[in-house]
């Protein structure tokens, strides 16, 4: 049987590979960044494999890093299951988490299930809001957020990152569906204000002359709601988009996508690092991320 490297420097992995970051690594693991590099350093020694690749100023996992990564990331988190279960499993443990709608309705409720499988005693309330929660007045003990991965007085965890790109329903006009990107402005379009159709188009180097016009939805849920009835071309987000595409309910009409300048994070007051039942969750939805 082969010797396993030391499960320190496959946490430190999980956690760089994470963050794509050496030094946002270093700051979650309260150690040095020369100590992150060292760690990763020695287990790429013991594979013999390289496991990053610097890409500006992050560090980019290699694709056998990113394959060794999500593995390590679902045996820790079934390691970390196993001995939370044993403080988290009791009577009247509950976690509050507030997120997004479209996140709560097509991200987080499909895969509910698996946790409450894990954790059968740990009650999760679901809390879904456009609006910023305040997590003292409103009881919230987690929230899943899309922003810069800074908010005042909390902990804040890279989930992952977002891109968008066109859908529509295969039965949009007659099935006829356009193909050829330069063409999409002249078809129906649904807008989302926060993601405007102009970014997209420049981004895959169309121009285009006239002014963008359709129906805008300030909630993703109902835009792409609407793209499944058949009103028109949407940007779909790829986080909350996958069902639906693997439904046949959407077809993506471009292999072109934008990566969003924002990621989604999960964030938590400090004081609840300690919360068995916070921490279960909080490591189950990383690598629920991970895995997708």
């Amino acid at each position: 049987m082969a010797r396993l490297p030391p499960l320190e420097a496959l946490r430190v992995l999980e956690v760089a590979g994470r963050h794509r970051s050496y030094s946002r690594a270093a700051d979650e693991l309260h150690i040095t960044h020369g100590a992150v590099s060292q760690r990763i350093r020695q287990l790429e020694q013991h594979i013999g494999i390289a496991l990053f690749e610097r890409s500006g100023h992050r560090m980019e996992l290699t694709a056998a890093g990113r394959r060794l990564h999500g593995r390590v990331t679902r045996s820790l988190t079934e390691l970390t299951a196993a001995i939370t279960s044993l403080s988290a499993s009791g009577p009247g443990a509950e976690v509050t988490v507030s997120l997004l709608p479209v996140m709560a309705a097509r991200w987080l409720l499909p895969r509910l299930p698996g946790f409450n499988e894990i954790y059968p005693h740990i009650q999760i309330n679901v809390r879904s809001d456009r609006h910023l929660s305040n997590f003292k007045s409103d009881r919230i003990d987690i929230a899943l957020r899309l922003g810069g991965g800074s908010w005042k007085d909390l902990t804040a965890i890279r989930l992952m990152d977002e891109e968008v790109f066109p859908v529509c329903s295969p039965h949009y006009n007659d099935g006829r569906l356009p193909k050829d990107p330069a063409a999409f402005g002249t078809e129906r379009l649904l807008i989302d204000p926060n993601v405007p159709w102009s970014t997209w188009f420049r981004s895959v180097g169309v121009q285009v002359d006239r002014k963008l016009v359709g129906n805008s939805f300030t909630d993703a849920n109902l835009l792409l709601e609407a793209a499944i009835a058949g009103h028109g071309l949407a940007l779909a987000r790829r986080s909350v988009a996958k069902a639906d595409l693997l439904g046949g309910r959407l077809v993506r009409l471009s292999e072109h996508s934008y990566r969003l300048p924002i990621s989604h994070y999960v964030v938590y007051p400090p004081a609840l690092a300690g919360n068995a039942a916070v921490m279960a969750f909080r490591d189950w939805l990383l690598a629920e991320a991970a895995n997708q």
